[in-house]
């Protein structure tokens, strides 16, 4: 009776500690450059998505002067099995806003692929560039380079 007792504990141990990992969400490090004339201005959000961005970021994303770069690492509260970075700089009259999201989609036949995402939307004639640089597949966390020009 004993062992069929700390047989279920070590059982409910081991379950409680894999549920907290099959759960844990990834992180995002984000590299923007700003390869206009003038100082990239980072643009506090308006959107839910860049709120959050903001708030989950560490350091917290700023002004990026001409030719400079900064990086930040954006990571998801919670046990959501999204994790995304949604930012915008403007630069004069050039605008970026990019965004770049991590899901762990399902198969109909229950198999779990994770899936990255990037996106960016450029205005005023600015050119904006997303690509993701590093994928690490042990724990999904990932790397973006944000250029502006």
């Amino acid at each position: 009776m004993r062992n069929a007792k700390t047989i279920k504990t070590a059982m409910s141990v081991i379950a409680m500690l894999s549920a907290g990992s099959a759960i844990a969400t990834p992180q995002v490090t984000v590299s923007f450059t700003n390869n206009t004339t003038e100082v990239a201005t980072y643009q506090s959000g308006s959107s839910r998505n860049e709120l959050t961005t903001y708030s989950n970021a560490s350091p917290k994303p700023s002004n990026v002067e001409s030719g400079g770069t900064r990086s930040y690492i954006v990571s998801a509260t919670g046990s959501s099995p999204i994790t995304y970075a949604m930012v915008t700089y403007k630069s004069g009259g050039k605008s970026c806003q990019f965004t770049t999201s991590y899901l762990m989609n399902s198969t109909p036949g229950g198999v779990r692929t994770p899936k990255w995402n990037k996106n960016a939307v450029a205005s005023g004639g600015a050119r904006c560039d997303i690509s993701i640089t590093t994928v690490n597949y042990s724990n999904h966390d990932w790397s973006v380079n944000l250029i502006m020009r």
